[in-house]
């Protein structure tokens, strides 16, 4: 009897054609799996991911700031993927103007809830006036290829240093500040596309100076247009 058992429990339990079936079919079934998740992948959120990988690698240092905006957040998966976007235009921004930040004509620094471009007027304006320098337009339009698609608001603030002005056009700084101020938020509005509806224009003349108004130099610094962008999303942690 016990030898019958045996023999029994030797035997297969299905055919064998039916196990290599069985594998086969589980094989197919994985490979049509994987071809339909390749086939719904966002290419943005693929890009998030690669570029999340890199910055754990130590391959992104420069652009830890980035990195930051990208972790969870209540904002959700949405969010994120604004934030992404957002930074790569930056980059591109910042590696368009390399010779102008290399120079100290221009900042770029992350503020509370978005971004603060620091622009000198000499790059904008001749001494005295408010119309825009032909050679600056290719930069504001940078700035606003940048900024435009989800920022919040845009707020373009003039500064000039302490030096007084007395023209029939500006009596003060105040004047030529705010006219300046003026003609970047027109040529934003009309020419790069931004929509008035996030645009402001402040003057602050003298009032709000980055450093003592005591050499050429730091007058120099003082004399500058601000772009304060805030983005869509309002939870970043800096």
């Amino acid at each position: 009897m016990k030898k019958k058992i045996e023999e029994a429990s030797d035997e297969p339990t299905a055919p064998f054609w039916m196990t290599t079936y069985g594998d086969m079919v589980t094989l197919l079934l994985t490979f049509f799996i994987l071809m339909i998740s390749f086939a719904n992948m966002d290419e943005r959120k693929w890009s998030m991911v690669a570029k999340s990988l890199q910055g754990a690698l130590g391959v992104m240092e420069q652009y830890k700031v980035e990195m930051q905006m990208m972790k969870e957040t209540p904002g959700g998966e949405d969010d994120m993927l604004i934030r992404s976007d957002v930074f790569e235009r930056l980059q591109e921004f910042e590696k368009q103007i390399e010779n102008e930040i290399n120079d100290g004509d221009i900042t770029v620094e992350t503020i509370k809830n978005g971004l603060l471009i620091q622009m000198g007027n000499k790059l904008l304006f001749n001494s005295g006036d408010a119309d825009l320098k032909p050679e600056s337009l290719p930069i504001l339009d940078m700035i606003a290829k940048t900024t435009k698609d989800d920022a919040a608001e845009i707020v373009v603030s003039g500064h000039t240093d302490n030096v007084p002005i007395n023209s029939i056009r500006f009596p003060s700084n105040w004047e030529l500040s705010g006219a300046r101020a003026i003609s970047v938020v027109n040529y934003l509005t009309n020419n790069a596309g931004i929509s008035p509806k996030i645009l402001a224009a402040t003057a602050y003349g003298e009032y709000r100076p980055i450093v003592p108004n005591d050499t050429p130099a730091d007058r120099k610094i003082n004399r500058r247009v601000e772009f304060a962008v805030t983005w869509a999303f309002t939870d970043l942690d800096y």
